[in-house]
């Protein structure tokens, strides 16, 4: 039986200030197009098809179509992710149920698979667990306050009803973050309060994993002793420059009655390669080594010890597709990182304005600056009005 794996759509998400609607279009239109020639028997959909609980109209409508023209040709499964708001994902169920559309956004349904024969014979059966945040559903699965504890007892539901079926295969549709995945800047974290993750060995037992979470393909170590596959397909196009080096994909599974599985990485349209040039601004704008670059999406480290004039404006004249500009002096530490940022929580008013004024200029603040910045700052204090 062959099926395509996907997830980690995000519909609605921009890449920094970039709407990447009109590129999700392309996606879904090439997406209908290789479950044409591949014979694709089911898709499976590993969670944040949106990007937020309340997505914008025009992903809404495109999801939509996906759907419509998707199940015109197979059955399609679908279970939402931490972005997702597994409510309204979960909207008309039932109903799409009838038309080919499988979406299990509910705990209750976690131990309920979609059955399915494919052309070759293969009995499968599809469970999925939608995204498990510990602190709200470890009541409802009688679990441990982890997301290894709620993983596990949603596991135990599977097993409980697979362990009841005789030759059949077995996938498990689930959106987590699975001990020994790579990530990026681009996912949100699962963490709150706790450990984030969870090890692989909670699927045990199952054929084929398809999650979704991370947005690089990746396969993670099986549990010791099983030949569970436990796959991330990555999400289909780049959303920060983190993904710098990722090769977009979908997955194509092979599921044989009996016998190995089997996939391969299918690469999907991206709008451009993701690419990051450094050095001076005369060297961004005049080196020959640059030129392959000037179609790809560009983030540019300008090394300048002084900040040029118009460096925007100059060098998105060769590269059009210019993303992003960090300014790292020559001699200079180099960009924070988000953790090593200043807190506006614990951090003076004062330091912050400070701390700006040094990076717009690449000098200290001077004590007039400071005594007048200060003055501001109370002149606000006294009016009852925290900066």
């Amino acid at each position: 039986m062959r099926i395509l794996h996907t997830s980690d759509w995000h519909l609605g998400r921009t890449f920094l200030s970039e709407s990447m609607h009109s590129h999700q279009e392309v996606f879904v239109d090439w997406l209908l197009e290789l479950v044409a020639i591949e014979r694709v028997e089911l898709i499976v959909i590993a969670g944040d098809v949106y990007d937020r609980a309340v997505p914008p109209a025009e992903s809404v409508r495109l999801f939509n179509r996906a759907l419509v023209d998707v199940s015109a040709v197979c059955p399609v499964f679908v279970t939402p992710g931490n972005h997702d708001s597994a409510i309204r994902l979960g909207f008309g169920s039932e109903l799409m149920r009838t038309n080919g559309v499988h979406i299990r956004s509910e705990i209750s349904e976690i131990n309920v698979p979609l059955e399915i024969r494919g052309s070759d014979g293969t009995n499968l059966v599809v469970y999925g667990i939608p995204y498990l945040q510990p602190e709200v559903v470890f009541n409802e699965l009688e679990s441990e306050r982890s997301h290894t504890g709620v993983l596990s007892a949603a596991m135990a539901r599977i097993n409980s009803d697979l362990n009841a079926r005789t030759e059949v295969r077995s996938v498990v549709v689930s959106h987590a973050f699975i001990t020994g995945g790579s990530g990026s800047d681009s996912e949100r974290s699962l963490e709150i309060g706790g450990i984030g993750d969870a090890p692989s060995t909670v699927f045990a037992g199952v054929d084929y994993v398809a999650v979704g979470h991370l947005h690089g393909s990746q396969v993670i170590k099986s549990p010791a002793g099983s030949d569970t596959v436990v796959k991330y397909s990555g999400s289909p196009l780049p959303f920060s420059f983190s993904e710098e080096k990722h090769n977009k994909s979908v997955t194509l599974i092979e599921i044989p009655a009996v016998g190995p599985i089997t996939y391969q990485d299918i690469l999907t349209p991206v709008p451009g390669p993701l690419v990051t040039v450094t050095g001076e601004l005369h060297e961004l704008l005049e080196s020959p080594e640059f030129s392959v670059h000037e179609g790809s999406w560009v983030r540019a480290m300008v090394t300048d010890p002084v900040r040029q004039d118009r460096t925007r404006e100059r060098l998105i004249v060769r590269f059009p597709n210019l993303k992003h500009i960090e300014f790292t002096p020559k001699g200079g530490t180099g960009p924070l990182s988000i953790t090593e940022r200043l807190d506006p929580q614990t951090t003076p008013p004062i330091e912050i304005a400070a701390g700006f004024i040094s990076h717009v200029t690449n000098g200290e603040i001077s004590d007039s600056q400071r005594s007048l910045v200060q003055g501001a700052i109370e002149s606000v204090n006294s009016h009852g009005v925290t900066p």
